[in-house]
């Protein structure tokens, strides 16, 4: 699966759930020793991908949690074509 290889380059992977709204992926950041939570689901015509994280003030693991994200945004508008994508992290859009 594409998308835990994108996320593996950021994290380690503890698991991987499909179910019939969206994808979970849990992710752990051995440097910060975090978790990361990420659902990915299609809401109308929307790519939308929310992150949960204990993030506060650690600028590192932000800057990774976002650029998993994004990466995997690039990679599902290139194979849906949707072009419309929101970013939740921690309950705020991004």
């Amino acid at each position: 699966m594409e998308i835990k290889r994108i996320a593996q380059k950021e994290f380690l992977i503890k698991g991987i759930e499909p179910t019939d709204e969206y994808l979970f992926i849990h992710c752990f950041s051995k440097v910060e020793k975090e978790a990361v939570y990420y659902h990915l689901l299609r809401e109308n015509n929307t790519l939308v991908i929310r992150c949960y994280a204990r993030v506060f003030d650690n600028i590192s693991l932000s800057v990774r949690i976002r650029r998993a994200a994004k990466n995997v945004f690039e990679y599902l508008e290139n194979q849906t074509g949707l072009q419309n994508t929101i970013y939740i992290e921690n309950g705020k859009e991004v």
